[in-house]
Protein backbone atom coordinates (compact mmCIF):
# COMPACT_ATOMS: atom_id res chain seq x y z
CA UNK A 1 0.00 0.00 0.00
CA UNK A 2 0.99 3.40 -1.27
CA UNK A 3 0.19 6.20 1.77
CA UNK A 4 -0.08 9.81 1.03
CA UNK A 5 -0.42 12.83 3.36
CA UNK A 6 -2.35 15.76 2.14
CA UNK A 7 -2.62 19.06 4.59
CA UNK A 8 -3.32 22.70 3.91
CA UNK A 9 -1.34 25.94 3.70
CA UNK A 10 -2.28 26.50 7.48
CA UNK A 11 0.47 24.24 8.71
CA UNK A 12 3.17 26.50 7.66
CA UNK A 13 5.63 23.72 7.05
CA UNK A 14 7.01 26.05 4.01
CA UNK A 15 7.58 24.66 0.20
CA UNK A 16 11.26 22.77 1.05
CA UNK A 17 9.79 20.73 4.22
CA UNK A 18 6.62 19.33 1.95
CA UNK A 19 8.43 18.54 -0.93
CA UNK A 20 11.14 16.51 1.01
CA UNK A 21 8.81 14.42 2.96
CA UNK A 22 6.20 14.11 0.22
CA UNK A 23 3.39 15.86 1.90
CA UNK A 24 0.52 17.50 -0.47
CA UNK A 25 -0.24 21.04 0.35
CA UNK A 26 -3.42 22.80 -0.68
CA UNK A 27 -3.50 26.33 -0.24
CA UNK A 28 -6.39 28.54 1.12
CA UNK A 29 -6.59 31.83 0.12
CA UNK A 30 -5.79 35.46 1.34
CA UNK A 31 -8.39 38.33 -0.27
CA UNK A 32 -7.38 41.76 -0.01
CA UNK A 33 -10.78 43.48 -1.38
CA UNK A 34 -11.60 40.86 -4.85
CA UNK A 35 -8.36 39.99 -5.33
CA UNK A 36 -7.86 36.65 -3.89
CA UNK A 37 -4.37 35.22 -3.84
CA UNK A 38 -3.27 31.34 -2.63
CA UNK A 39 -1.28 31.57 0.78
CA UNK A 40 2.19 30.39 -0.18
CA UNK A 41 1.51 30.39 -3.85
CA UNK A 42 0.62 33.59 -5.27
CA UNK A 43 1.68 35.71 -2.43
CA UNK A 44 4.58 34.73 -0.10
CA UNK A 45 5.15 35.56 4.19
CA UNK A 46 7.20 38.57 3.65
CA UNK A 47 5.08 40.07 0.66
CA UNK A 48 1.91 39.50 2.79
CA UNK A 49 3.24 41.60 5.88
CA UNK A 50 4.58 44.21 4.20
CA UNK A 51 1.20 44.83 2.36
CA UNK A 52 -0.42 44.34 5.38
CA UNK A 53 1.31 47.24 7.02
CA UNK A 54 0.20 49.61 4.16
CA UNK A 55 -2.84 48.31 2.81
CA UNK A 56 -6.31 50.62 4.77
CA UNK A 57 -8.61 47.29 4.51
CA UNK A 58 -8.28 43.95 6.40
CA UNK A 59 -7.56 40.81 4.27
CA UNK A 60 -10.11 37.65 4.92
CA UNK A 61 -8.95 34.32 4.18
CA UNK A 62 -11.28 31.81 2.27
CA UNK A 63 -11.18 27.73 2.96
CA UNK A 64 -9.98 26.17 -0.73
CA UNK A 65 -13.06 25.05 -2.65
CA UNK A 66 -13.71 21.19 -2.87
CA UNK A 67 -12.59 21.02 -6.45
CA UNK A 68 -9.12 22.05 -5.16
CA UNK A 69 -8.83 19.40 -3.02
CA UNK A 70 -10.73 17.10 -5.74
CA UNK A 71 -8.11 17.69 -8.30
CA UNK A 72 -5.11 16.86 -5.24
CA UNK A 73 -6.52 13.57 -4.33
CA UNK A 74 -6.53 12.63 -7.95
CA UNK A 75 -3.39 13.48 -8.79
CA UNK A 76 -2.24 11.51 -5.90
CA UNK A 77 -3.98 8.41 -6.80
CA UNK A 78 -2.41 9.20 -10.72
CA UNK A 79 1.07 8.88 -9.06
CA UNK A 80 -0.52 5.05 -7.19
CA UNK A 81 -1.79 6.17 -3.93
CA UNK A 82 -3.86 3.84 -2.40
CA UNK A 83 -4.97 5.00 0.24
CA UNK A 84 -4.73 9.17 1.42
CA UNK A 85 -4.59 10.99 4.89
CA UNK A 86 -5.85 14.41 4.52
CA UNK A 87 -4.96 16.65 7.86
CA UNK A 88 -6.23 20.00 8.15
CA UNK A 89 -6.46 23.18 10.90
CA UNK A 90 -8.82 23.12 13.36
CA UNK A 91 -12.69 22.42 12.42
CA UNK A 92 -14.05 25.10 15.05
CA UNK A 93 -11.84 27.84 12.98
CA UNK A 94 -12.26 26.47 9.10
CA UNK A 95 -14.66 24.92 6.82
CA UNK A 96 -11.48 23.90 4.64
CA UNK A 97 -12.31 19.87 6.43
CA UNK A 98 -15.20 19.88 5.06
CA UNK A 99 -14.16 21.24 1.93
CA UNK A 100 -11.83 18.25 1.86
CA UNK A 101 -14.31 15.88 2.90
CA UNK A 102 -16.45 17.18 0.00
CA UNK A 103 -13.83 16.76 -2.42
CA UNK A 104 -13.34 13.29 -1.61
CA UNK A 105 -16.71 12.10 -2.63
CA UNK A 106 -16.87 9.28 -5.04
CA UNK A 107 -12.82 8.63 -5.54
CA UNK A 108 -11.57 5.11 -5.93
CA UNK A 109 -9.28 4.59 -2.55
CA UNK A 110 -10.12 5.34 1.17
CA UNK A 111 -9.33 8.92 2.06
CA UNK A 112 -9.65 9.63 6.11
CA UNK A 113 -9.98 13.07 7.13
CA UNK A 114 -8.30 14.30 10.33
CA UNK A 115 -9.67 17.10 12.19
CA UNK A 116 -6.01 18.20 13.97
CA UNK A 117 -7.65 20.96 16.27
CA UNK A 118 -4.54 22.23 15.72
CA UNK A 119 -3.29 25.64 14.02
CA UNK A 120 0.39 26.61 12.07
CA UNK A 121 2.89 24.32 13.63
CA UNK A 122 0.18 22.66 16.05
CA UNK A 123 -0.89 21.20 12.55
CA UNK A 124 2.44 20.70 10.73
CA UNK A 125 4.67 18.78 13.24
CA UNK A 126 1.06 16.04 12.98
CA UNK A 127 1.64 15.73 9.47
CA UNK A 128 5.06 15.43 9.32
CA UNK A 129 5.25 12.51 11.45
CA UNK A 130 2.33 11.36 9.41
CA UNK A 131 4.04 11.62 6.29
CA UNK A 132 7.32 9.52 8.30
CA UNK A 133 4.75 6.69 9.26
CA UNK A 134 3.92 6.77 5.60
CA UNK A 135 6.82 6.66 4.16
CA UNK A 136 7.74 3.42 6.23
CA UNK A 137 4.80 1.37 4.71
CA UNK A 138 2.19 2.21 7.73
CA UNK A 139 -1.36 1.31 6.29
CA UNK A 140 -3.55 4.46 5.99
CA UNK A 141 -5.52 3.58 9.13
CA UNK A 142 -1.52 3.51 10.79
CA UNK A 143 -1.20 6.79 9.35
CA UNK A 144 -4.29 8.65 10.30
CA UNK A 145 -3.69 7.01 13.91
CA UNK A 146 -0.61 8.50 14.33
CA UNK A 147 -1.39 11.87 12.92
CA UNK A 148 -4.37 11.80 15.90
CA UNK A 149 -2.25 10.96 18.59
CA UNK A 150 0.21 13.43 17.54
CA UNK A 151 -2.35 16.30 17.57
CA UNK A 152 -3.68 14.51 21.00
CA UNK A 153 -0.33 15.09 22.56
CA UNK A 154 0.25 18.81 20.87
CA UNK A 155 0.39 22.20 22.74
CA UNK A 156 1.05 25.62 21.45
CA UNK A 157 1.19 28.44 22.97
CA UNK A 158 1.03 32.12 21.37
CA UNK A 159 1.50 35.81 21.96
CA UNK A 160 0.62 38.52 19.45
CA UNK A 161 1.44 42.46 19.67
CA UNK A 162 -2.58 42.69 19.40
CA UNK A 163 -6.26 40.76 19.55
CA UNK A 164 -7.24 43.35 17.16
CA UNK A 165 -6.45 41.09 14.16
CA UNK A 166 -7.95 37.64 15.94
CA UNK A 167 -10.85 39.98 16.81
CA UNK A 168 -12.13 41.54 13.27
CA UNK A 169 -11.36 37.74 11.79
CA UNK A 170 -14.43 36.63 13.99
CA UNK A 171 -11.98 34.30 15.70
CA UNK A 172 -12.08 36.38 19.23
CA UNK A 173 -14.93 38.03 21.11
CA UNK A 174 -15.04 42.00 21.84
CA UNK A 175 -14.77 41.04 25.38
CA UNK A 176 -11.76 39.04 24.97
CA UNK A 177 -9.98 41.59 22.65
CA UNK A 178 -10.41 44.12 25.41
CA UNK A 179 -8.48 41.83 28.10
CA UNK A 180 -4.74 42.38 25.18
CA UNK A 181 -5.39 46.04 25.21
CA UNK A 182 -5.66 46.97 28.91
CA UNK A 183 -2.82 48.58 30.42
CA UNK A 184 -0.97 47.56 26.66
CA UNK A 185 -0.14 43.95 28.11
CA UNK A 186 0.64 41.23 25.42
CA UNK A 187 -1.71 38.50 25.35
CA UNK A 188 -1.01 34.90 25.45
CA UNK A 189 -3.56 32.67 23.97
CA UNK A 190 -3.67 28.38 23.20
CA UNK A 191 -5.90 26.19 21.58
CA UNK A 192 -8.03 24.11 23.79
CA UNK A 193 -10.64 21.52 21.78
CA UNK A 194 -9.82 23.55 18.66
CA UNK A 195 -10.66 27.01 19.73
CA UNK A 196 -8.14 30.28 20.28
CA UNK A 197 -8.83 30.87 24.12
CA UNK A 198 -6.71 33.45 26.70
CA UNK A 199 -4.41 32.21 29.27
CA UNK A 200 -2.99 35.30 30.69
CA UNK A 201 -1.57 38.51 29.65
CA UNK A 202 2.24 39.92 30.49
CA UNK A 203 3.18 43.59 30.39
CA UNK A 204 6.49 42.93 27.56
CA UNK A 205 6.97 40.83 24.47
CA UNK A 206 9.60 39.22 26.72
CA UNK A 207 8.10 38.73 29.14
CA UNK A 208 5.78 36.72 27.80
CA UNK A 209 7.60 34.43 25.96
CA UNK A 210 9.49 33.67 29.12
CA UNK A 211 5.74 32.81 30.49
CA UNK A 212 5.32 30.51 27.77
CA UNK A 213 8.72 28.70 27.89
CA UNK A 214 7.55 27.83 31.44
CA UNK A 215 4.55 26.92 30.74
CA UNK A 216 6.13 24.11 27.94
CA UNK A 217 8.45 23.12 30.24
CA UNK A 218 5.53 22.03 32.68
CA UNK A 219 4.18 20.07 30.10
CA UNK A 220 7.76 17.72 30.42
CA UNK A 221 8.49 15.11 29.59
CA UNK A 222 8.35 16.36 25.61
CA UNK A 223 8.50 14.49 22.16
CA UNK A 224 9.04 17.38 20.32
CA UNK A 225 9.23 21.16 20.47
CA UNK A 226 8.48 23.85 17.56
CA UNK A 227 7.90 27.76 17.79
CA UNK A 228 6.66 29.83 14.79
CA UNK A 229 6.87 33.69 14.18
CA UNK A 230 5.23 36.16 12.26
CA UNK A 231 7.96 39.16 11.78
CA UNK A 232 10.53 38.93 14.09
CA UNK A 233 12.86 36.22 13.41
CA UNK A 234 15.42 37.14 16.16
CA UNK A 235 13.02 35.90 18.55
CA UNK A 236 13.23 32.26 17.02
CA UNK A 237 17.18 31.69 17.82
CA UNK A 238 16.17 32.94 21.68
CA UNK A 239 13.24 30.45 22.07
CA UNK A 240 15.40 27.25 19.89
CA UNK A 241 18.43 28.24 22.70
CA UNK A 242 14.96 28.46 26.11
CA UNK A 243 13.93 25.20 24.38
CA UNK A 244 16.57 23.16 23.84
CA UNK A 245 17.25 23.98 27.87
CA UNK A 246 14.12 22.91 28.79
CA UNK A 247 14.70 19.55 26.61
CA UNK A 248 17.82 19.02 25.24
CA UNK A 249 16.89 15.81 23.52
CA UNK A 250 13.71 16.65 22.24
CA UNK A 251 14.14 17.68 18.25
CA UNK A 252 13.65 21.36 17.62
CA UNK A 253 11.00 22.40 14.51
CA UNK A 254 11.01 26.00 13.35
CA UNK A 255 8.80 27.75 10.70
CA UNK A 256 7.50 31.00 9.45
CA UNK A 257 3.76 31.78 10.15
CA UNK A 258 2.11 32.50 6.86
CA UNK A 259 -0.76 34.82 4.95
CA UNK A 260 -3.52 33.14 6.30
CA UNK A 261 -2.46 32.22 10.05
CA UNK A 262 -0.42 36.11 9.84
CA UNK A 263 -4.17 37.43 8.72
CA UNK A 264 -5.84 36.34 11.88
CA UNK A 265 -2.70 36.77 14.21
CA UNK A 266 -0.93 39.76 12.36
CA UNK A 267 2.50 41.09 12.96
CA UNK A 268 4.76 39.97 15.85
CA UNK A 269 3.16 37.14 16.45
CA UNK A 270 4.72 34.11 17.87
CA UNK A 271 4.10 30.85 19.01
CA UNK A 272 6.09 27.91 21.08
CA UNK A 273 5.07 24.77 21.40
CA UNK A 274 5.61 21.13 22.99
CA UNK A 275 4.56 17.31 21.19
CA UNK A 276 4.41 15.45 25.10
CA UNK A 277 6.09 12.01 25.06
CA UNK A 278 3.80 8.77 23.84
CA UNK A 279 1.87 7.36 26.66
CA UNK A 280 -0.24 4.25 27.23
CA UNK A 281 -3.18 6.03 24.99
CA UNK A 282 -0.23 5.97 22.31
CA UNK A 283 -0.44 3.68 19.02
CA UNK A 284 1.93 0.78 19.74
CA UNK A 285 3.36 0.88 16.24
CA UNK A 286 4.17 4.68 16.65
CA UNK A 287 7.42 5.21 14.79
CA UNK A 288 10.31 5.43 17.14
Amino acid sequence: MTVRVVTDSTADLGPDRARDLGITVVPLSVLFGEEALLDGVEITADQFFKRLAREPIMPTTAQPSAGAFKIAYEALIAEGATGIVSCHLSEALSCTLESARQGAGGLPVPIIHVNSKQVSLGLGVGVIEAARAAAAGATVEEVAAVATDVFRRTHIIFTLETLEFLRRGGRMSRGREIMGTLLNVKPILTIQDGLVEPIGKIRTKQKAIEDIVGRCAELRPVQYTFAVYATTPDDLAYIDDRMRGIAPDAPFFSGRIGPVIGTHGGPGTVGIGVVTSPDEHSPAFLPK
